[in-house]
């Protein structure tokens, strides 16, 4: 296309867009354009905006106090118990036996903590060991001595190991590096 040819083109496509959105010259007699609103009718419209907001407004105040949710998903408790149709807490399952008393607390899972590495430094005469720990809670760098986690106490780092015993009742977890190289 040469220049001409593009610059008629565009141009009658704009004529025709143009003409096509202009309101038609001839309308119907009895399709006359509405009469503008009086002023009195326009004042309740505001005043019907004016009032929806207040009552939005108000609305607003009285759901901004925090009230505790009924249920959270991420903490686990004892179900309340289901009334049946007499008002009476349902009987325990056939199956065991007598009445069951409250349910047993839940049982912590043992936290789990994995030996990455041992880091060794030569302070003077003496060689002192570093235990670098993996856990949930994230990295950790620990000494003898020192409790991880507050559930265990580091007893000894070795070379290759580590031993850690439990504060609850003195058990002895001992951690060593493994060789992710097959052999």
């Amino acid at each position: 296309m040469t220049w001409k040819v593009y610059a008629t083109v565009s141009g009658a496509t704009v004529l025709a867009g143009w003409l096509a959105s202009a309101p038609p010259a001839n309308a119907p007699d009895g399709a006359s354009p509405a009469p503008a609103q009086p002023a009195a009718r326009r004042a309740p419209a505001s005043s019907d905006i004016e009032r929806e907001a207040m009552r939005l407004q108000a609305r607003g105040r009285r759901e901004a106090t925090y009230s505790q949710p009924e249920r959270n998903p991420f903490r686990f408790s004892a179900g309340r118990p289901i009334a049946s149709l007499g008002g009476d807490v349902p009987a325990p399952p056939h199956d065991t036996p007598g009445v069951a008393g409250p349910p047993p607390p839940p049982v912590s899972p043992p936290s789990r903590v994995s030996l990455s590495g041992i880091a060794e430094d030569q302070v003077g005469q003496r060689l002192e060991r570093t235990a670098i720990l993996s856990s949930p809670d994230g990295v950790l760098l620990v000494h003898e001595g020192d409790d991880v986690l507050g559930q265990y106490r580091v007893a000894t780092i070795e070379s290759e190991a580590v031993e850690l015993v439990k504060l609850s009742d003195g058990a002895t977890l001992r951690l060593s590096l493994t060789d992710p190289k097959p052999q």
